[in-house]
């Protein structure tokens, strides 16, 4: 199950597909490529991606493919079918023998072997099917030739004929010749007016004013009527038998026509056969080609939800990068059994919905039967379901609002999701008060964690971070972002969450410094003191990852996996980290639960309900109202 149904549009496949048709080298490929579908059948798609590869290596090996073009004849083949009294036509014939050469072409190609070995086993398959029609190219050859002429040896009737034509047009010619010369001595035709045919028969221009004196039949005359076409009387009886002879000639070819359109019907069977070869491997080769555009390679395939992705890069964003000399930093991923779902956090425009679309991407373009752009030592598994909830859900139709509409496909994913379920959202829980939004996604991923789907999950929530440190099954992970150069790296680090460096680039665009610092004192000294652990963290992954790059460009080597293993130092910072779900734990007080308290600026009594760090909630006449500790004490009273 693919969800929603517009999943192809939002992670990037359209134009995939388009690119696909116009690989196409005509419709029957077009078609295939209309019909490419998400499957998960293991061993088929096993099947289909080795097929691209062979088809990858035919091309970059053969000098010239087999097909550079073809004409699409089912069309015309179906009429005939469908129509007993109807004949092909000499240009349709001769497409249908185009057709016929192209599939024999293709299919020695195809099926080449060396020692009794089949250069391409997987291709040779599709054409197990393929039948050989030389008998009835031979008989399209006999009939017409290849600038479209019916030939004098089809036929013994249509050689004697033909025969006779060319007597009876010699003959015509020389006494037309002669009939010329006379009038024109006698002073009857125009010195300008050259000779004419009408009807088929040659004919006279002679002067209006002296054709009493021309012995003939009249055919036409000029505009002006100065002058008239008259066929002389000599010649009616050659221009007579002229006429009969190619009457006959046509009959004679349309006999030849029926002929060969019998053929073609009783052809019909492996016609389509060889339709669907050609149309397959149109399909393959455009997939081939696609691979050459975006550097595709065929993963090492596990028949089970994985993704072990290495150097992966968004296809379509690498190619317009490309285009503008620019490079896409790649992409590396891991989500395993022990850890299926993945939190991506980190600075805005620090490409986590990137890394979401290419993960859905790609994972729909193998699925799909293509050749991805990722490193060769990668291993890929298969999903039975995509979920994916990405962008603005409003709906207008509907009347809801974008959270509405994100809690509507949460509930979806809830009810549909399994282990073979890849689910992918970017700004998990946005779009509503954040305590609220934040608690509502956290028991969501809990759910989703506990129905062991794989997931994706972008995310600014601090307290997700905090159940992705500490919950079996989930991992974080960071979009890496340059602190000292304030801009971020576009590389997904796993293993920590990152921060979201909001102050900093507040600070960096100008904001003053009173607002800051008016800020800060608004924002709990524990998600601060947090925020200053994560961005050291994320700095000493930035300096280690280009202190590789650098040791890399001097060795000549090109880096494997920058996601390193976190070192010792890290690790320990990454302790304070992990304490960020104790933001929910009792905070040691003298205050209890159940305790009547005093607001200290405030002659307001209420119930202390729950103690969250150093936050209290106070219920004041049956509402909730949540305060920092220090500003509430125990009532004396």
């Amino acid at each position: 199950m693919i969800f929603p149904s517009n999943y192809e549009e939002k992670c990037g496949f359209t134009a995939i597909r388009e690119m696909l048709k116009e690989l196409c080298l005509g419709s029957l490929g077009i078609e295939k490529v209309d019909e490419l579908t998400f499957h998960t059948n293991f061993e088929l798609l096993v099947h289909q991606l080795e097929q691209v590869e062979e088809m990858r290596g035919l091309v970059e090996r053969e000098r010239r493919f087999p097909l550079t073009d073809y004409s699409d004849t089912r069309t015309t083949v179906q009429q005939v079918i469908a129509d007993a009294t109807s004949w092909l036509t000499i240009e349709e014939v001769l497409a249908i023998q185009q057709t016929l050469v192209n599939g024999k072409q293709l299919y020695e190609v195809v099926t080449q072997q060396v020692d009794d070995q089949y250069l391409y086993p997987k291709m040779t398959l599709l054409a197990k099917n393929y039948v050989p029609l030389d008998e009835l190219v031979e008989a399209i050859n006999q009939v017409v030739d290849q600038q479209g002429q019916v030939r004098d040896s089809a036929s013994k009737e249509l050689a004697s004929i033909r025969k006779e034509k060319i007597q009876v047009k010699q003959t015509i010619q020389k006494k037309f010749d002669s009939l010329w010369r006379k009038a024109q001595a006698a002073g009857l035709i125009d010195q300008e007016t050259p000779s004419s045919m009408r009807d088929g028969r040659m004919v006279i221009p002679i002067t209006a004013s002296f054709k009493r004196r021309f012995k003939g039949v009249i055919h036409d005359e000029s505009r002006s009527g100065k002058t008239v076409f008259i066929e002389p009387e000599e010649l009616v009886s050659e221009n007579t038998r002229l006429f009969v002879l190619e009457q006959e000639e046509r009959r004679e070819i349309v006999r030849l026509l029926v002929e060969l359109t019998r053929a073609v019907r009783q052809s019909e069977t492996q016609l389509y056969q060889l339709y669907t070869l050609i149309g397959t491997v149109d399909f393959i080769r455009a997939k081939a080609i696609l691979a050459q555009k975006i550097g595709g390679i065929k993963p090492l395939m596990v028949n089970q939800p994985l993704v072990d992705w290495k150097q992966a890069h968004h296809p379509i964003l690498a190619l317009h990068l490309r285009a503008m000399g620019q490079v896409l930093h790649p992409l590396t991923i891991r989500l395993t059994e022990d850890h299926r779902i993945l939190v991506v956090s980190g600075a805005n425009s620090g490409g986590k919905s990137v890394t979401l679309k290419t993960v859905a991407l790609l994972q729909y373009m193998l699925q799909c039967g293509l050749l991805i752009p990722i490193d060769a030592t990668s291993t890929a598994g298969i999903f039975e379901q995509l979920f994916m909830d990405i962008g603005d859900g409003q709906s207008m139709e509907k009347n809801l609002s974008t959270y509405t509409s994100h809690l509507t496909t949460m509930q979806f994913f809830l009810t549909q999701a399994h282990a073979q379920t890849l689910i992918l959202i970017d700004e998990f829980g946005g779009g509503t008060e954040p305590e609220l939004g934040g608690a509502i996604a956290e028991s969501i991923l809990e759910q989703l964690n506990e129905q062991r789907c794989f997931g994706l999950i972008t995310t600014h929530f601090y307290n997700l971070k905090g159940f992705a440190q500490r919950t079996p099954g989930l991992a974080n992970g960071a979009m890496l972002y340059d602190f000292k150069e304030m801009k971020p790296l576009y590389q997904l680090s796993q293993g920590h969450p990152g921060s979201s460096y909001a102050l900093d680039v507040a600070r960096r665009i100008g904001l003053s410094e009173t607002i800051l610092y008016n800020a800060s004192q608004k924002i709990d000294a524990n998600y601060l003191a947090i925020e200053e652990e994560l961005q050291c963290v994320i700095a000493e992954k930035v300096a280690q990852i280009q202190q590789l790059d650098r040791s890399n460009e001097c060795n000549g080597v090109q880096e494997d996996n920058p996601d390193a293993e976190i070192d010792s130092k890290q690790k320990k910072q990454l302790v304070a980290v992990s304490e960020i779900p104790q933001w929910k734990e009792d905070t040691p007080s003298p205050l209890q639960i159940g305790d009547t308290v005093t607001l200290k600026d405030k002659n307001k009594k209420g119930i202390l309900s729950e103690i969250r760090g150093k936050k209290a909630i106070i219920v004041i006449e049956n509402m909730k109202f949540t305060l920092n500790l220090d500003e509430i004490v125990r009532s004396k009273t």
